[in-house]
């Protein structure tokens, strides 16, 4: 591990300074006071021309970087463009010092956090073109050219998306159960062989959500543009309890105008024909069942129990059944896994001509079960960057093209999840969850709703309790609070 001093004369940065450097290098520790390995120094003035940046990386690298940023004056941004640019070029000065001191280029630049296509968006809604968002991007923040290139497709793929969605409201569904946790999962899961006698209490508190919210959403007039049912996996459910959710979903929310209708089913081994015709008798619409590698051996490691025989059969079930979008996922970069292993999870996938492919990249997370610092000389990373640029280019010559993004910390290599569609496919409710230009109200475990502010273009949050014990306890007292917050948004 290495110990990290920094200053810079603009106060307020220290945490957007540390940001960065935990970007390069993720152990970076930041002591209070003595001996450190390196110190970075920088200095923004600003002038009536624009802003300028000097800085001073010293210790066991060094480095000096000057440089000016006149385009801020450009009459399209603002008061507030100015003050987010200042922050902007600390990261950028830290970025520049660190690998002219010899550390790697970042692919996504100075673009730490986990939606770096709303930069792409800000930028296009100020009224620059897409060429000249694409520039910036490379030469601001610092971008990879072919990440610059990723995030200008994306971005304008998804634009007619706001246009179309507009305000309306979208709910997320979550069901906090699995079959068994995998390995390399940090979301809220609970396996059902330790968690099974929370799941009918569960239900019940969630019955009680949908009531209270599908009268509110009458009351007000509202109708939904998507609905999704995540998790967890929701198919861990009965085919009873299945079914009572989504006659409760059909009576209580006010699906008239819904444009995509989406169950995370996951798992394949949770998947049988008589789930699969409630799902579509009730009107989903999109569908996932996702393999995450094709290799037998890794899905026994990571603690997926199932087979590859179940997944196609699976597929073929859905395809029987005519749900109109059907979605796969794999993950690149498991360990123990190669090249040849991924490229066989995609060739799979690619043969069953899925609307959607989403291609992951594993993050170690501290929260998974897995201890990554024992697996990690069997991560390929130093190989994962560049199958994911011969995927990319294997998925276009199949008519899919990319059309939502993000970034998890820890991702192997940098790199992202991306989600491909062939033409006219795109999960309309994956745009507006990473994009947040619209309210999704989060129900059910670990549902997480996104409160978006029209007048003010700005989002807040509150969460559901991931642990169904807590959510079932507190359900009450949660529902009245996202009621009376969903009245004074409609109002």
């Amino acid at each position: 591990m290495s110990s990290y001093q920094l200053q810079c004369n603009l106060a307020g940065n220290q945490r957007n300074m540390e940001n960065m450097v935990r970007a390069v290098d993720p152990d970076a520790l930041f002591p209070a006071e003595g001996e450190t390995d390196f110190k970075i120094d920088l200095t923004l003035i600003p002038d009536e021309a624009g802003l300028t940046c000097r800085g001073k990386l010293s210790g066991r690298q060094q480095a000096e970087v000057t440089f000016n940023d006149r385009e801020i004056t450009d009459p399209r941004y603002g008061t507030t463009a100015y003050e987010q640019r200042k922050k902007e070029m600390v990261r950028q000065g830290v970025l520049t010092l660190l690998v002219q001191g010899g550390n790697p280029q970042l692919p996504w630049g100075i673009l730490t956090g986990v939606r770096p296509s709303k930069i792409y968006h800000y930028l296009r809604d100020l009224g620059f073109t897409a060429a000249e968002v694409r520039s910036k991007l490379e030469t601001q923040y610092l971008l990879i050219p072919e990440k610059a290139q990723l995030l200008t497709e994306v971005g304008e793929r998804q634009r007619p998306f706001f246009q179309r969605v507009g305000t309306t409201i979208s709910i997320y569904i979550g069901i906090p159960f699995c079959p068994t946790k995998c390995n390399y999962c940090s979301f809220a899961s609970y396996p059902l062989i330790t968690h099974a006698h929370l799941v009918e209490p569960f239900l019940a508190a969630l019955a009680y959500e949908i009531d209270e919210i599908g009268e509110v959403l009458a009351q007000t007039g509202s109708s939904l543009a998507t609905l999704y049912i995540g998790g967890g996996t929701p198919s861990i459910l009965s085919a009873s309890q299945l079914h009572s959710l989504l006659e409760r979903i059909k009576q209580k929310l006010p699906l008239d105008r819904l444009l995509e209708y989406t169950v995370e089913a996951g798992r394949p081994d949770t998947l049988d024909r008589e789930k699969l015709i409630l799902m579509r008798a009730y009107g989903v619409s999109r569908i996932s069942v996702n393999p995450q590698t094709v290799n037998p051996r890794t899905l026994q490691r990571i603690g997926r129990e199932h087979s590859i025989a179940q997944f196609e059969a699976t597929v073929r079930m859905v395809r029987d059944l005519k749900f109109p979008c059907l979605n796969m996922d794999m993950i690149v970069g498991l360990p123990g896994e190669t090249e040849e292993d991924w490229d066989q999870t995609l060739q799979q996938l690619l043969a069953v001509q899925g609307e959607n492919i989403t291609l992951h990249t594993l993050a170690p997370k501290r929260a998974a079960t897995w201890d990554f610092t024992r697996v990690k000389q069997e991560i390929a990373e130093e190989r994962v960057a560049s199958w994911l640029r011969v995927a990319r280019a294997q998925l276009s010559a199949n008519n899919y093209y990319p059309y939502y993004l993000y970034r998890q910390r820890r991702s192997v290599a940098g790199q992202e999840n991306c989600g491909y569609t062939l033409p006219g496919w795109e999960g309309i409710y994956n745009i507006i969850m990473m994009e947040e230009r619209s309210t999704v109200l989060g129900l059910g475990g670990g549902g997480m709703s996104k409160w978006f502010d029209p007048v003010q273009q700005w989002v807040s949050r509150t969460p559901n309790p991931k642990c169904p014990a807590t959510y079932s306890g507190r359900i009450k007292e949660l529902v009245a609070k996202k009621v009376s917050k969903l009245l004074t948004a409609v109002n």
